[in-house]
Protein backbone atom coordinates (compact mmCIF):
# COMPACT_ATOMS: atom_id res chain seq x y z
CA UNK A 1 0.00 0.00 0.00
CA UNK A 2 1.60 3.27 -1.15
CA UNK A 3 2.16 5.71 2.19
CA UNK A 4 2.32 9.14 0.34
CA UNK A 5 2.97 10.87 3.71
CA UNK A 6 4.96 8.68 5.51
CA UNK A 7 8.31 9.36 5.56
CA UNK A 8 7.99 13.46 5.48
CA UNK A 9 9.69 14.04 8.71
CA UNK A 10 12.64 12.67 7.79
CA UNK A 11 13.72 15.00 5.06
CA UNK A 12 12.84 17.96 7.18
CA UNK A 13 16.22 20.28 8.18
CA UNK A 14 16.50 20.75 11.99
CA UNK A 15 14.74 24.28 11.38
CA UNK A 16 11.53 22.48 10.01
CA UNK A 17 11.50 19.49 12.72
CA UNK A 18 8.70 20.61 14.87
CA UNK A 19 6.55 21.31 12.62
CA UNK A 20 6.97 17.63 11.22
CA UNK A 21 3.72 16.57 13.19
CA UNK A 22 1.45 18.95 11.85
CA UNK A 23 2.33 18.39 8.59
CA UNK A 24 2.14 14.69 8.19
CA UNK A 25 -1.64 15.50 9.66
CA UNK A 26 -2.42 17.08 6.78
CA UNK A 27 -0.95 14.86 4.07
CA UNK A 28 -2.26 11.45 5.70
CA UNK A 29 -0.42 7.95 5.14
CA UNK A 30 -3.27 6.27 4.03
CA UNK A 31 -4.64 7.10 0.33
CA UNK A 32 -7.70 5.20 0.64
CA UNK A 33 -8.76 7.27 3.93
CA UNK A 34 -11.81 9.38 3.47
CA UNK A 35 -10.78 12.01 6.11
CA UNK A 36 -9.03 14.00 3.66
CA UNK A 37 -9.35 15.64 0.13
CA UNK A 38 -8.16 13.42 -2.33
CA UNK A 39 -6.70 16.10 -4.05
CA UNK A 40 -4.27 16.55 -1.62
CA UNK A 41 -3.21 13.32 -1.77
CA UNK A 42 -2.91 14.03 -5.65
CA UNK A 43 -0.98 16.60 -4.77
CA UNK A 44 1.33 15.02 -2.32
CA UNK A 45 2.34 12.22 -4.91
CA UNK A 46 2.74 14.33 -7.89
CA UNK A 47 4.28 17.61 -7.38
CA UNK A 48 5.36 17.18 -3.29
CA UNK A 49 7.22 13.70 -3.32
CA UNK A 50 9.01 14.41 -6.34
CA UNK A 51 10.90 17.86 -5.03
CA UNK A 52 11.37 15.62 -1.63
CA UNK A 53 15.18 15.39 -0.49
CA UNK A 54 14.15 11.84 -0.27
CA UNK A 55 17.05 9.29 1.48
CA UNK A 56 16.02 5.53 1.70
CA UNK A 57 14.91 4.53 5.09
CA UNK A 58 17.70 2.04 6.84
CA UNK A 59 15.69 0.73 9.31
CA UNK A 60 11.76 0.11 8.21
CA UNK A 61 10.26 -0.27 11.75
CA UNK A 62 11.90 3.25 12.80
CA UNK A 63 10.34 6.06 10.32
CA UNK A 64 6.53 5.37 10.22
CA UNK A 65 3.78 8.05 11.25
CA UNK A 66 0.13 7.01 11.30
CA UNK A 67 -1.11 10.70 12.20
CA UNK A 68 -5.04 12.13 11.01
CA UNK A 69 -6.90 9.27 13.00
CA UNK A 70 -10.51 10.57 13.92
CA UNK A 71 -9.92 11.61 17.69
CA UNK A 72 -6.00 12.75 17.51
CA UNK A 73 -7.27 16.69 18.15
CA UNK A 74 -9.60 15.55 20.37
CA UNK A 75 -7.09 14.70 23.57
CA UNK A 76 -5.58 17.05 26.21
CA UNK A 77 -1.80 16.51 25.35
CA UNK A 78 -3.15 17.24 21.59
CA UNK A 79 -1.76 17.97 18.98
CA UNK A 80 0.74 15.54 18.53
CA UNK A 81 4.77 16.86 18.35
CA UNK A 82 5.89 13.48 18.20
CA UNK A 83 8.12 12.56 15.44
CA UNK A 84 6.82 8.85 15.41
CA UNK A 85 3.46 7.77 15.88
CA UNK A 86 2.51 3.87 15.64
CA UNK A 87 -0.50 1.87 14.40
CA UNK A 88 -2.87 2.11 17.48
CA UNK A 89 -5.83 5.20 17.16
CA UNK A 90 -5.33 7.91 18.82
CA UNK A 91 -7.59 8.97 21.66
CA UNK A 92 -9.52 6.30 20.71
CA UNK A 93 -10.32 5.05 24.50
CA UNK A 94 -10.26 8.40 26.17
CA UNK A 95 -9.05 11.47 26.23
CA UNK A 96 -6.49 11.22 28.43
CA UNK A 97 -4.04 8.51 27.01
CA UNK A 98 -2.96 8.83 23.27
CA UNK A 99 -2.76 5.46 22.70
CA UNK A 100 -4.36 3.43 25.23
CA UNK A 101 -2.99 -0.14 24.83
CA UNK A 102 1.05 1.09 23.97
CA UNK A 103 0.96 2.99 27.24
CA UNK A 104 -0.40 0.34 29.62
CA UNK A 105 1.67 -2.18 28.01
CA UNK A 106 4.62 -0.31 29.77
CA UNK A 107 3.88 -1.89 33.07
CA UNK A 108 5.07 -4.83 32.55
CA UNK A 109 8.53 -3.35 32.55
CA UNK A 110 7.71 -1.16 36.03
CA UNK A 111 6.46 -4.76 37.38
CA UNK A 112 9.77 -6.96 36.50
CA UNK A 113 12.19 -3.78 37.62
CA UNK A 114 10.62 -3.75 41.20
CA UNK A 115 9.52 -7.37 41.67
CA UNK A 116 13.53 -8.12 41.25
CA UNK A 117 13.86 -5.16 43.91
CA UNK A 118 11.23 -6.74 46.31
CA UNK A 119 9.01 -3.80 45.68
CA UNK A 120 11.72 -1.14 47.38
CA UNK A 121 12.75 1.17 45.30
CA UNK A 122 15.84 1.53 47.21
CA UNK A 123 16.62 -2.04 46.35
CA UNK A 124 16.77 -1.54 42.72
CA UNK A 125 20.04 -2.12 41.16
CA UNK A 126 21.27 0.06 37.85
CA UNK A 127 19.96 -2.45 35.60
CA UNK A 128 16.27 -2.54 37.13
CA UNK A 129 16.44 1.12 37.71
CA UNK A 130 17.33 1.57 33.83
CA UNK A 131 14.50 -1.32 33.14
CA UNK A 132 12.04 0.96 35.50
CA UNK A 133 12.72 4.40 33.49
CA UNK A 134 11.95 2.65 30.13
CA UNK A 135 8.43 1.61 31.48
CA UNK A 136 8.11 5.09 33.08
CA UNK A 137 9.40 7.25 29.80
CA UNK A 138 7.69 4.82 27.36
CA UNK A 139 4.30 5.37 29.16
CA UNK A 140 4.46 9.22 29.28
CA UNK A 141 5.60 8.96 25.37
CA UNK A 142 2.32 7.03 24.42
CA UNK A 143 0.21 8.89 26.47
CA UNK A 144 0.87 12.07 24.85
CA UNK A 145 3.03 12.20 21.86
CA UNK A 146 5.03 14.74 22.78
CA UNK A 147 8.40 15.38 21.49
CA UNK A 148 9.86 15.68 25.25
CA UNK A 149 8.89 12.45 26.26
CA UNK A 150 9.43 10.79 22.52
CA UNK A 151 13.34 12.01 23.50
CA UNK A 152 13.27 10.54 27.13
CA UNK A 153 11.63 6.95 25.72
CA UNK A 154 14.41 6.93 23.51
CA UNK A 155 17.47 7.83 25.61
CA UNK A 156 15.99 5.31 28.41
CA UNK A 157 16.65 2.45 25.62
CA UNK A 158 19.91 3.87 25.42
CA UNK A 159 20.68 3.75 28.83
CA UNK A 160 19.54 0.53 29.38
CA UNK A 161 21.38 -1.22 27.07
CA UNK A 162 24.23 1.34 28.82
CA UNK A 163 23.40 -0.60 32.11
CA UNK A 164 23.89 -4.07 30.59
CA UNK A 165 27.10 -3.25 28.83
CA UNK A 166 28.33 -1.76 31.88
CA UNK A 167 27.78 -4.26 33.99
CA UNK A 168 29.28 -7.31 31.44
CA UNK A 169 32.65 -5.51 30.02
CA UNK A 170 33.58 -4.21 33.43
CA UNK A 171 33.20 -7.60 35.27
CA UNK A 172 36.12 -9.17 36.74
CA UNK A 173 38.68 -5.95 36.14
CA UNK A 174 40.49 -4.44 38.19
CA UNK A 175 38.49 -1.55 39.77
CA UNK A 176 40.84 1.56 37.95
CA UNK A 177 40.06 -0.39 34.75
CA UNK A 178 35.93 -0.44 35.90
CA UNK A 179 35.96 2.87 36.58
CA UNK A 180 37.54 4.00 33.46
CA UNK A 181 35.01 1.68 31.32
CA UNK A 182 32.21 2.77 32.92
CA UNK A 183 33.13 6.69 32.39
CA UNK A 184 34.02 5.35 28.58
CA UNK A 185 30.86 3.91 28.18
CA UNK A 186 28.14 5.94 29.24
CA UNK A 187 30.61 9.63 27.87
CA UNK A 188 29.79 7.74 24.39
CA UNK A 189 26.18 7.14 25.08
CA UNK A 190 25.95 10.40 26.06
CA UNK A 191 27.74 12.11 23.34
CA UNK A 192 25.78 9.91 20.45
CA UNK A 193 22.13 10.84 22.59
CA UNK A 194 23.37 14.41 22.49
CA UNK A 195 23.72 14.06 18.75
CA UNK A 196 20.90 12.63 18.00
CA UNK A 197 18.81 14.94 19.85
CA UNK A 198 20.36 17.71 17.88
CA UNK A 199 19.45 16.07 14.28
CA UNK A 200 16.26 14.84 15.19
CA UNK A 201 17.43 11.87 13.04
CA UNK A 202 15.84 9.03 13.74
CA UNK A 203 18.73 7.11 12.14
CA UNK A 204 21.14 8.09 14.42
CA UNK A 205 19.35 6.45 17.42
CA UNK A 206 18.40 2.93 15.40
CA UNK A 207 22.23 2.48 15.04
CA UNK A 208 23.07 3.51 18.21
CA UNK A 209 20.74 1.12 20.09
CA UNK A 210 21.80 -1.74 17.44
CA UNK A 211 25.24 -1.54 17.71
CA UNK A 212 24.98 -1.49 21.59
CA UNK A 213 23.24 -4.30 21.76
CA UNK A 214 25.24 -6.66 19.13
CA UNK A 215 28.03 -5.52 21.59
CA UNK A 216 26.22 -7.14 24.48
CA UNK A 217 24.75 -10.42 22.25
CA UNK A 218 28.87 -10.84 21.66
CA UNK A 219 30.54 -10.17 25.17
CA UNK A 220 27.69 -12.66 26.79
CA UNK A 221 28.84 -15.33 24.26
CA UNK A 222 31.99 -14.58 25.24
CA UNK A 223 31.28 -15.07 29.07
CA UNK A 224 29.23 -17.93 28.54
CA UNK A 225 32.11 -19.82 26.77
CA UNK A 226 34.52 -18.99 29.74
CA UNK A 227 32.91 -18.26 32.84
CA UNK A 228 30.50 -22.05 32.52
CA UNK A 229 32.46 -24.31 34.85
CA UNK A 230 30.56 -27.41 33.41
CA UNK A 231 28.44 -28.23 30.39
CA UNK A 232 24.96 -28.80 32.56
CA UNK A 233 25.66 -24.76 33.30
CA UNK A 234 26.62 -23.83 30.12
CA UNK A 235 23.36 -25.48 29.03
CA UNK A 236 21.34 -23.31 31.33
CA UNK A 237 23.04 -20.15 30.35
CA UNK A 238 22.28 -21.13 26.88
CA UNK A 239 19.12 -21.63 27.26
CA UNK A 240 18.53 -18.64 28.97
CA UNK A 241 19.90 -16.89 26.42
CA UNK A 242 18.19 -18.31 23.89
CA UNK A 243 14.84 -17.61 25.58
CA UNK A 244 15.78 -13.91 25.45
CA UNK A 245 16.80 -13.64 22.13
CA UNK A 246 13.15 -15.44 21.20
CA UNK A 247 11.05 -13.00 23.38
CA UNK A 248 12.82 -10.01 21.26
CA UNK A 249 13.14 -11.99 18.30
CA UNK A 250 9.08 -12.31 18.27
CA UNK A 251 8.47 -8.60 19.78
CA UNK A 252 10.33 -7.31 16.82
CA UNK A 253 8.48 -9.15 14.46
CA UNK A 254 5.04 -8.13 15.88
CA UNK A 255 6.45 -4.35 16.39
CA UNK A 256 6.91 -5.15 12.40
CA UNK A 257 3.70 -6.24 11.39
CA UNK A 258 2.39 -3.39 13.37
CA UNK A 259 4.08 -0.98 11.24
CA UNK A 260 4.17 -2.65 7.86
CA UNK A 261 0.55 -3.87 7.50
CA UNK A 262 -1.67 -1.09 10.20
CA UNK A 263 -4.54 -0.62 7.99
CA UNK A 264 -5.45 -3.96 7.31
CA UNK A 265 -4.65 -4.49 11.55
CA UNK A 266 -7.07 -1.39 11.68
CA UNK A 267 -10.08 -3.11 9.95
CA UNK A 268 -9.34 -6.64 11.44
CA UNK A 269 -9.64 -4.58 14.83
CA UNK A 270 -12.61 -3.03 14.06
CA UNK A 271 -14.42 -6.18 12.55
CA UNK A 272 -13.43 -8.27 15.50
CA UNK A 273 -14.82 -4.93 18.05
CA UNK A 274 -13.72 -4.61 22.13
CA UNK A 275 -12.30 -5.93 23.89
CA UNK A 276 -10.93 -8.81 21.63
CA UNK A 277 -9.52 -5.92 19.27
CA UNK A 278 -6.93 -4.84 22.19
CA UNK A 279 -5.06 -8.54 21.61
CA UNK A 280 -4.11 -7.23 17.94
CA UNK A 281 -2.42 -3.94 19.22
CA UNK A 282 0.65 -5.90 18.64
CA UNK A 283 2.68 -2.50 19.51
CA UNK A 284 1.63 -3.59 22.99
CA UNK A 285 2.63 -6.78 23.03
CA UNK A 286 6.12 -5.62 21.94
CA UNK A 287 6.34 -3.76 25.29
CA UNK A 288 5.15 -7.22 27.16
CA UNK A 289 7.81 -9.46 25.18
CA UNK A 290 10.54 -6.94 25.71
CA UNK A 291 10.26 -6.34 29.07
CA UNK A 292 10.16 -10.04 29.97
CA UNK A 293 13.37 -10.29 27.42
CA UNK A 294 14.92 -7.50 29.13
CA UNK A 295 14.26 -9.02 32.49
CA UNK A 296 15.27 -12.57 31.49
CA UNK A 297 18.66 -11.20 30.35
CA UNK A 298 19.07 -9.23 33.64
CA UNK A 299 19.15 -12.56 35.58
CA UNK A 300 21.33 -14.13 32.81
CA UNK A 301 23.83 -10.87 33.54
CA UNK A 302 23.91 -11.21 37.18
CA UNK A 303 24.50 -14.93 36.84
CA UNK A 304 27.43 -14.49 34.47
CA UNK A 305 28.96 -11.08 36.10
CA UNK A 306 28.49 -11.65 40.07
Amino acid sequence: MPAYGLHLKQVLNQQAFLAAPYISRLIIADPYSHSIEPGVIWLTKHYLEPHLDYHAVTFPMAHHYYGGDVHAESGIWSPSTSTTNFCEEDYAVTRYIAEFISSISNLAYVYLALRHAGWRISRLDQMSASLLMVGVCSFLYHASLRLTPQFSDELSMHFLAGALLQRLYTSGRSPGTARGMTVAIYTCIGTMSAIYMRSGNLDVHMAMFVAMLALIGLRTVYLIDRRAVSSTQRRGYVRKFGSVCAYLAVGFLLWNIDLQWCYELRGLRNRVGLPWAWLLELHGWWHVLTAIGASLYMELTRELCP
